[in-house]
């Protein structure tokens, strides 16, 4: 269920897919606009033989930091200061959603040492 809330978006390897790669956003963006900006910085197609791509989209909710607006986000950012209050519900959410993206690469046979979560 919370994967199909995070709407990923998939490059799938040009080999044998043998490792994943989940790639979030940075707030505000988007699976699909991560998946631009990487395709654009790497001069092509950033895809890799043997690696799947997986960008999700994080949900879209009110986010503090651009006064309340809703936006794409993984969590709500009360302030950047790291001795600020955190958005714990929030977080614990996304990290249930992403861990089932994980779950799903392993249900696919990739191990879970083979798979990597990166971030902008």
């Amino acid at each position: 269920m919370a994967v199909a809330r995070l709407r990923p978006i998939l490059t799938p390897a040009t080999g044998k897919h043998t490792a994943s790669l989940i790639f979030l956003h940075g707030s505000g963006d988007t699976g699909c606009g991560i998946k631009d900006w990487l395709n654009s910085a790497s001069l092509g197609q950033f895809s890799f033989p043997h690696i799947r791509i997986i960008y999700p989209t994080a949900p879209v909710r009110p986010y503090t930091r651009m006064g309340g607006f809703p936006t794409n986000v993984w969590f709500d950012r009360l302030e950047i200061d790291p001795s600020c209050d955190e958005d714990e519900d929030g977080i614990f959410d996304m990290c249930n959603a992403i861990k089932e993206l994980v779950d799903n690469e392993v249900k696919k046979g990739i191990a879970t040492q083979r798979i990597m979560i990166g971030t902008t």
